[in-house]
């Protein structure tokens, strides 16, 4: 099942990139909750870190097994 929340992100930071050279991100919410871009996704290129810190934003996700919130899509 996917969920969606309206969250404001208070950091974003950027992470190495994936084995295919593709950029990877981790969103820090005022929540304490931390996420991740999903790997390979080309719409992570469109934008900066900078624009999305202190704005509410639209998150997608899932949990896994282990009930732990997997790949946003923001």
């Amino acid at each position: 099942m996917i969920y969606t929340q309206n969250i404001k992100v208070v950091d974003v930071k950027k992470l190495k990139n994936s084995f295919m050279g593709n950029p990877n991100y981790e969103f820090h919410f005022e929540t304490g909750e931390v996420m991740r871009t999903p790997s390979n996704v080309g719409w992570a290129y469109s934008f900066s870190t900078h624009t999305f810190i202190d704005k509410k934003v639209n998150i997608s996700y899932w949990l896994t097994r282990d009930t732990i919130k997997e790949e946003c899509k923001i």
